[in-house]
Order: structure tokens, then sequence, then C-alpha cells
């Protein structure tokens, strides 16, 4: 109703959130939706969420940018090998915190600072200091803490846009219903044993009692249990506890699967957050095929963006592209097999063999000659028997 007690001048009313004190009263309490505002901030307090822009960010840390003139690798300008040189901020520190940005408020703004050659550092604006306007004309203007910023200075990067919308979104804009709810049930799980109208025990008897006596009987057993001390029951009372296990009491189940939405919001597989590999009971798989998962669902979107945006900085004719190379590389027996293909069929030397794993050039004619395996015949020609006349030639 706020809105219409907005439309008519009415003024809000807010109720205190009430929590008995009596032990008693509280048994027959039933915990209610906390009040919860969805934003930036409150959404970093779920583990799966900050799990999730950690695991970007790590990866991203990881993969070089470098410049590319066609196919042919170039000299990497220094204001992207150390972009925040004031802060000393390094190429895989800025990607990652773009990335973070992104993550987390959809957009990210690098401010960039020109000298007498060109592009002389960036600086990565946290993304709520910055205020966009739009004129008349469909012209962006930036604003950094209200101080307008000079055209051309600021590279707007929105991880998901709509068209004609001059903000981007994230995963935290777009699915605020799953933070909502991810909340709720951790709130919920917290205070199952505080606040739940779920009884610790039950006190039986075979016996009719008044409302009084019953009432006496339940009265004395708490006070004993307040002083930890040994019950006494009358009256043929019997008592029970009512215990839950751990799954039912912390609603294991149910958090998994909100886990897995939040995983899924960000495109970080669900492996990286301690779950099971849907299907099957492993909490992990081939340490290739997790980073290669990881980089279509989930990185991908954000490495695009990037390479776009840094593309538009460099002169033309050059591209930014990142090597994934390191990233991705398979396991040393498939490299190694891989290799071998690569030399037999001479598209590949041993030096550049060498060189993607690390390792100095050699002379390759110092190299022995490669020799051909002797295979076996496994079909030898019979030997001439004795008591058959051979023919004559």
């Amino acid at each position: 109703m706020g809105i219409f007690n907005k439309l008519l001048g009415r003024e809000e009313e807010y109720i205190e959130r009430y929590v008995p004190e009596d032990l008693e009263e509280r048994g027959a309490f039933i915990p209610f939706r906390q009040p919860f505002v969805v934003n930036e901030i409150t959404a970093l307090q779920l583990i799966p969420v900050t799990r999730c822009i950690s695991v970007l960010e790590t990866a991203a840390m990881q993969i070089p940018v470098e410049v590319l003139r066609g196919i042919e690798k170039v000299d990497t300008p220094s204001w992207l090998l150390t972009p925040d040189v004031e802060n000393n901020v390094t190429q895989g520190e800025f990607i990652g915190q773009t990335i973070v940005s992104m993550a987390i408020y959809g957009n990210a703004y690098w401010k960039i600072y020109k000298g007498v050659r060109g592009i002389a550092s960036m600086e990565l604006i946290p993304a709520h200091w910055v205020n966009i306007e739009q004129d008349t004309r469909g012209n962006l203007e930036y604003s950094i803490n209200g101080v307008k910023q000079a055209t051309g200075t600021i590279k707007h990067l929105k991880l998901w846009s709509i068209p004609g919308d001059i903000y981007g979104q994230g995963p935290l804009q777009r699915h605020k219903q799953i933070i909502q709810s991810a909340n709720d049930l951790q709130n919920y799980a917290d205070n199952w044993f505080k606040m739940a109208a779920v009884p610790t025990g039950t006190l039986t008897t075979s016996e009719f009692l008044s409302a009084d006596i019953a009432l006496a009987n339940k009265k004395a057993f708490i006070e004993s249990q307040k002083e930890r001390s040994v019950a006494v029951l009358s009256s043929g009372l019997a008592y029970q506890s009512i215990a839950l296990n751990p799954e039912e009491a912390q609603f294991l189940a149910n958090q998994t699967f909100t886990t897995r939405q939040i995983a899924n919001m960000f495109g970080v597989p669900s492996m990286y957050l301690g779950l099971a590999v849907e299907g099957s009971g492993l909490t992990y798989t081939n340490g290739n095929e997790d980073r290669q998962k990881l980089y279509e669902d989930g990185l991908q979107q954000y490495i695009v963006r990037i390479q776009q945006a840094l593309t538009d900085l460099l002169p033309r004719g050059q591209k930014a592209e990142f090597n994934m190379t390191g990233f991705l590389r398979p396991n040393v027996l498939n490299r190694y097999q891989s290799y071998a293909i690569g030399i037999d069929k001479r598209f590949l030397t041993v030096n550049e063999v060498r060189e993607s794993e690390g390792m100095p050039p050699i002379n390759e004619a110092d190299l022995p000659p490669i020799t051909q395996p002797v295979v076996p015949n496994n079909n030898p020609a019979q030997e001439p028997q004795n008591n058959v006349e051979q023919p004559v030639n």
C-alpha cells in the first residue's frame, strides 16, 4: 500500500519487530519475513554471492591481456601493463576490479588520463560515485561525485544492457527476488530454534488432566529445565523430546537449491561453491573441464566487453586480446600428445613447443634423429616343410 499512501499524502506507519521474551509465549510464535532491502551491500552478505564474485575475479587476474596487429603480437603499451600508475595497480588487479564492479553493479567506469603521447594511465571509478545524464541530443554526460567530466575521459562498460537504458545491469539487479529468497531462508534457518513455533518436546499421559493441572505440570517442568536439574514427572506423565536432524534443522536441501540458483546467476559452476556436480555425487571434475565451463558460462561475458573497451583505446589496427592459453591449458599428457601430433605433421616445431612450455629454445640440428619404431610382423611367412615338394624356379 506504500504507493497509494504516497499518492494520497498519508504518512507511513512502521511497526517495530516483535520478538516474545517469555519462553512460554515464544513457543506459539511464528517468525515472519524480516524487513530486507535488496541492494549491492546486503547481497554481499550472502556467502554464495561473495564466493561467485571472488571466483570470477581470481580467474580473470590469471589471464594476461596482449596487443595484436592482425595475428602478430606487438609490444603492450605501458598504460595497459600498469593501468593505474599512481596507485600501482597492475593489469591483473585492474581487470579483476573491473569484473567485480560489473558483477556487483552491472557497470564499470574507467577514468582516462592522457599525456603528450596519448593515454598515460587509467583509474577505475567506484560505480556508486558516477551519475549519468542524457541531453536532448542523446549525448551522455558523466559526473563523478557531482563533478562533470570532459567528453571522452570516461569509458563506460556495461555487463548487460537494455536498448535505451543508459545504465547497465548485472546479476544482482536482474535477480533481486532470488537474493531476497536466499536471505529469508538463511534468517529463518538461523532463528529456527529461537523463534519457530516448534516445541522442544511433549509431555503425555494416558490420564485425564484438567487445564490447570496440565499448565502447572508444564511450568514445573520448564522451571526444572532452566537449572538443568532432574525432572520429576507426576500423574503418569512421560516426556519425549522433539529432535530434528541437521539437514532438516538448517533446511540444507533448500539452501543448496538457492545456492545453485545464485551460481547460475553469475555463471559459476556449482563445484566452485562446494556443491556436488548435478547428476553425480562428485564435488570435482577434471580441472581443465572446470575452467572451460567457468570461461564459457561466466568469464566470457566479461572478457568480451573488456576486450572491446581496451581495443577502442588502442591505435587503429591494433586489438586487445586475452591470452587464454595458460588458463585453458590441458593436463600434461594431453598437451604432450598434441605436441607430438603437431611435430609429426610438421605444423609445429620443437622450439615452438618449448616456448609454449616456458623452456628456452635449442638448436634443432643437435636433436637426435627420430627413429621409426620397428613393427613386429605378426604374420610371418610359413617355413617350407621338408616333406613337401617345392617348386623349382
